[in-house]
């Protein structure tokens, strides 16, 4: 936000502060990822999400701690849902590569120098856009603004995406553990009423976060639409990268690419898919 003399306003100085935080930590921690694999690269797999998702959620417990707002509520609560977010699935996807040894959607990734650059450096875009309402709330005039039923139902749908994401991982998880489920799709739990409950849950954590965010970042009025709108307007970055990246990059295209060329032309598959909605369960349809 600009004021009438042309000068960044203060409040608004002091968000960016938020975002520079941000930058930095999950920066680095993506450039330490990125000096590992280059040097080796077979490491490239098992650290990848220690370093990026893991980054995500040290990046918001320093935004919170610099930008001194204490226990406010409202920051409280969205720190705390990125932190739980980032730990779960981090370790989550480091368990399972340790249990599974590899990852073939990844190691291309590491062949090259530059491929290896270009994987740490949209790592560390994904994850500094994923923290702009965190980030950016941490640091808003407004931050410690009373909640209201806005917020709690904002909460209840993080909490929502956050379980069924964790329950969809690990139902798969156990699916693909069991002898009986070889050259099998998972069909079963969650995965029977959506065919991707995970990135469904994921795309319900981060639209609930910006949220329960937005109200604190709206600007005082009077100020102009970029003073007003602007920090809501970056917010809304978050959980539109994650679904683009969900539904037109690397999450859902790639998985429909590799379960059509395991299971495609099977008429259990064929009707899986014709049955079962991609993403909102078969319950929320009346179905």
């Amino acid at each position: 936000a600009v004021s009438s003399a042309g000068r960044v306003s203060a409040p608004h100085l002091r968000m960016l502060s938020g975002l520079g935080i941000s930058a930095a930590v999950v920066g680095g921690f993506n450039m330490l990822g990125f000096a590992i694999t280059l040097v080796r690269p077979e490491l490239g797999e098992k650290i990848t999400d220690l370093f990026g998702t893991g980054s995500i959620a040290v990046s918001a417990v320093a935004t919170h701690a610099a930008s001194g707002v204490g226990l406010a509520l409202r920051p409280s609560l969205v720190t705390a849902a990125v932190v739980v977010w980032g730990v779960r699935l981090a370790g989550f996807l480091f368990y399972r590569i340790i249990n599974t040894g590899s990852d073939s959607r990844l190691s291309a990734y590491f062949e090259t120098t530059g491929s290896t650059a270009a994987f740490w450096t949209v790592s560390a875009l994904w994850g500094w856009l994923n923290l702009l309402p965190q980030s950016l709330l941490c640091f808003a005039p407004n931050a410690a603004a009373p909640l209201g039923a806005g917020a709690a139902v904002a909460a209840a749908l993080f909490l929502a995406g956050f379980v069924a994401e964790s329950l969809a991982d690990l139902q798969k998880l156990a699916f693909k553990a069991d002898p009986a489920s070889k050259n099998q799709f998972c069909n079963v739990g969650l995965w029977s009423q959506c065919r991707y409950p995970n990135y469904a849950g994921e795309l319900t954590v981060w639209t609930s976060i910006f949220f329960l965010a937005a109200p604190a970042l709206m600007g005082a009025p009077g100020g102009g639409l970029l003073a007003r709108y602007g920090a809501v307007a970056a917010g809304t970055l978050s959980p539109a990268f994650v679904a683009l990246i969900v539904l037109g990059v690397s999450g859902v295209p790639l998985a429909e690419a590799r379960n059509e060329e395991r299971f495609g032309g099977r008429t259990d598959y064929e009707a899986y898919k014709r049955d079962t909605p991609l993403l909102v369960p078969k319950a929320l349809l009346g179905r």
